[in-house]
């Protein structure tokens, strides 16, 4: 059996003649420590009874060492060290906990798909996370079952949310050409430019047309008799025109960042909606990153970036030429490839409630062709 020190503390005015007495009682003395008239000895445990059987010292404290010491540091600390125990074991359960699925893609059917599939191979919100190579077994097990539907599969264990990424596999699709097909305005306008492969053009550059038309014809006919039948195709380019109407405010709030920011987490459910901690900015921008979802509470870090309201106001002209700019914007953001704007003029401006308000012609260069099958009569 391993035997066991302890650190005793005597006050003893003779040190010889305490010395002494403990060779006469076998008591071994293995380190010593003098202090004026205090003497610090570590002995064995066991010979701590035969040291309180001298009459003339006295022992003031006495300090376990090894498993004794460790032991009565237990003792002490039993409360703290069960927590810290405890701590540590939730803390290495909730890091192996995955608590979101996230599949990325602008497809619907192939997310729902996917998220089925995951769910059923065990992948789902609140589950334990799975080794690398149980993912590698899962992603091809997923591709195998869902060949023509997925072409590409990779899961991301990023924190304690999965990220599923997917590339959805196209299959050659039949030529769906229409068998005969006219090229027909989809509005009234000026034809300025005309591009087709097949067909025959009924107008050439600047004719009128209107919506309806037939520009370029899928019937070829030479001396007035059809001598064949095809699926016309083609971009008619022409001059449209559009009256657009737009408002400015003459006064009007902006709100400019300061630069001064501060860090917060919000909390949000189906019944609950809010900060963490309180918020010491008025009014701000908010910066928010997700982090998880725990028992279907969203937990966000949110960056505030405090912001001050500032009034500005606009001369008549100024406000006239921001609502025109604004007109024209919201044409703009119509248009197509190689659709442009050719002209506009102002038909109308005017001041009503401190509101800058303007009509504006707009003639525009957009392709008007439409493909539009039609019968061949036998």
């Amino acid at each position: 059996m391993k035997e066991s020190y302890e650190w005793v503390s005597v006050k003893v005015s003779n040190p010889d003649r305490f010395f002494l007495k403990c060779h006469e009682k076998n008591i071994a003395i293995y380190e010593i420590q003098r202090m004026n008239n205090e003497v610090k000895i570590k002995i064995q445990t066991k010979d701590y009874s035969k040291l309180k059987q001298i009459w003339f010292i006295k022992i003031k404290k006495i300090e376990p060492i090894g498993i004794q010491a460790l032991k009565k540091k237990i003792q002490k600390h039993h409360i703290f060290l069960i927590a810290i125990g405890i701590g540590l074991v939730f803390l290495y359960v909730l890091s192996h906990i995955m608590l979101s699925v996230t599949v990325v893609h602008s497809n619907q059917d192939i997310r729902f798909l996917l998220m089925n599939a995951l769910e059923e191979k065990g992948i789902k919100e609140n589950t334990w996370r799975k080794s690398y190579q149980e993912i590698e077994k899962i992603k091809q097990e997923i591709l195998d079952e869902y060949p023509d539907q997925l072409e590409w599969l990779e899961i991301e264990v990023n924190g304690l949310n999965y990220i599923v990424r997917v590339e959805e596999r196209k299959l050659e699709q039949e030529d769906s050409t229409p068998e005969a097909c006219n090229v027909v305005a989809t509005k009234d306008g000026i034809v300025k430019e005309m591009i087709y492969m097949n067909g025959e053009a009924l107008f050439k550059r600047n004719d009128s047309v209107k919506k309806g038309d037939i520009l370029i014809s899928g019937t070829i006919k030479k001396d007035e008799e059809t001598k064949s039948t095809v699926c016309a195709t083609g971009s008619v380019y022409a001059e449209v025109w559009y009256t657009v109407k737009a408002s400015v405010p003459l006064s009007y709030e902006e709100y400019e960042i300061t630069g001064k920011t501060r860090w917060n987490i919000k909390l949000k459910n189906t019944s609950y909606h809010d900060f963490l901690f309180k918020s010491r900015l008025e009014t701000y921008d908010e910066e928010i990153t997700p982090l998880f979802t725990l028992f279907g509470t969203e937990v966000s870090f949110v960056k505030q970036h405090e912001t001050v309201k500032k009034v500005f106001t606009m001369e008549e002209n100024e406000a006239a030429d921001k609502a025109l700019t604004l007109a024209l914007e919201k044409i703009s953001a119509t248009l197509e490839e190689k659709e442009t704007i050719i002209a506009k003029k102002v038909l109308k401006k005017e001041v009503n409630n401190s509101t800058m308000n303007i009509e504006v012609f707009v003639s525009v260069l957009e392709q008007i062709g439409e493909r539009q099958e039609f019968t061949v009569e036998e």
